[in-house]
């Protein structure tokens, strides 16, 4: 089972960052540097580093791509109201989903999600916040106090859903993807707007929350995550498949 983590800011952009890894039942130590140069990153799978954030509300890595939904497949014949709308009875258009942002094109792909998957993302959030009421020791990180529930933010759970599916799609474990994509570079993506801190936790191989959460929390990094104070919202993804089986990501966030 492996987990990463990463939290902290960037300078122009949100992130700093963590990260561990781990194999198997064995558990590796986190090396912490803090204090990096605005801007700075380095690999999130070997250690743990963190940025203090700058003042303000700082805009995420890459700019929003929200805009209206394609309407590619509606008959071209037809300019009417309706046939925007995506409806030619009269009827209203179906609802936004309400997991992820609507009119995201980015995020439209983490929509379709199994009910199964969603149940487990809420597991995990419920175990956050058991967790965080109760305050935890994440050792090299500190003791933490308790701290109050995070929220999950549909926005985040874009976030989260969208790099798990790419780790399942494209069979590998990082917090930067293949292309160069940090964290924060997806969250920009995801029309969460300017905030304050960011991080996010990687985890593969367990096929429960509670399992993932045991993972995350018993690493000192990824237990700092889980426990920051300074966190309001939080998104989840989950996503089966790939070499380690099982995919989960936590998006951490505050505005």
């Amino acid at each position: 089972m492996l987990g990463g983590c990463y939290s902290g800011f960037d300078g122009a952009s949100a992130g700093g960052l963590s990260g561990t890894t781990g194999g198997g039942t064995s558990t590796g130590g986190d090396e912490t540097t803090t204090g990096p140069a605005p801007g700075t990153t380095t690999s999130g799978e070997g250690g743990s580093t963190s940025a203090a954030a700058s003042s303000g509300p700082q805009t995420g890595g890459e700019a929003s791509t929200t805009g209206a939904a394609s309407t590619t497949g509606i008959d071209e014949t037809s300019t009417t109201e309706a046939a925007m709308t995506g409806s030619t009875t009269g009827e209203p258009p179906p609802p936004p989903n309400p997991d992820v942002p609507d009119g995201v094109p980015y995020c439209d792909p983490a929509k379709s999600w199994d009910p199964k998957w969603k149940q487990l993302e809420e597991d995990v959030l419920e175990i956050v916040n058991q967790k965080r009421a109760q305050g935890a020791d994440c050792h090299s990180e500190g003791m933490f106090g308790p701290a109050g529930p995070l929220t999950m933010e549909p926005s985040l759970r874009c976030a989260a859903r969208m790099h798990s599916k790419d780790m399942v799609d494209r069979d590998f474990f990082s917090h930067t993807n293949p292309d160069g994509e940090s964290p924060w570079d997806r969250i920009g993506k995801t029309g969460y707007g300017a905030y304050t801190n960011a991080g996010e936790n990687i985890a593969a191989g367990s096929p429960t929350a509670a399992g993932t959460m045991d993972q995350w929390m018993n690493s000192d990094g990824h237990c700092a995550n889980i426990m920051n104070p300074d966190f309001e919202h939080i998104g989840v993804g989950y996503h089966p498949g790939g070499q380690y089986g099982h995919l989960w990501t936590q998006v951490f966030g505050a505005q």
